[in-house]
């Protein structure tokens, strides 16, 4: 193999999957009610756990949007790379 090629479709195909995971996980941040375990000790506890896991599903859920963003931007900027050099090659051949 002399070279490589990407698929810009491909990468916005891809973001498009990932967005789709995106959407479909945020709404799973909602926490159940600790309030009403019996014990206000075990209730806070329960709370706090709640909070920490809800964060850090909410930083996973904010990555993989990343990802997503990522994706499409690297299919623009390949576009564009491809579009500037057949720019550049026909301009060279009128010298």
């Amino acid at each position: 193999m002399n070279g490589w090629s990407v698929d810009p479709e491909g990468l916005r195909f891809a973001a498009s999957a990932v967005r789709y995971a995106v959407q479909i996980t945020e709404p799973e941040t909602a926490t159940a009610t600790t309030a009403r375990v019996g014990d206000a000790d075990l209730a806070a506890a329960l709370s706090a756990f709640m909070q920490a896991l809800t964060g850090g599903w909410m930083q996973r859920v904010s990555a993989t949007a990343g990802v997503c963003q990522t994706l499409a931007v690297s299919a623009t900027l390949y576009e564009t790379a491809d579009e500037e050099g057949v720019r550049d090659v026909r301009q060279a051949d009128h010298f």
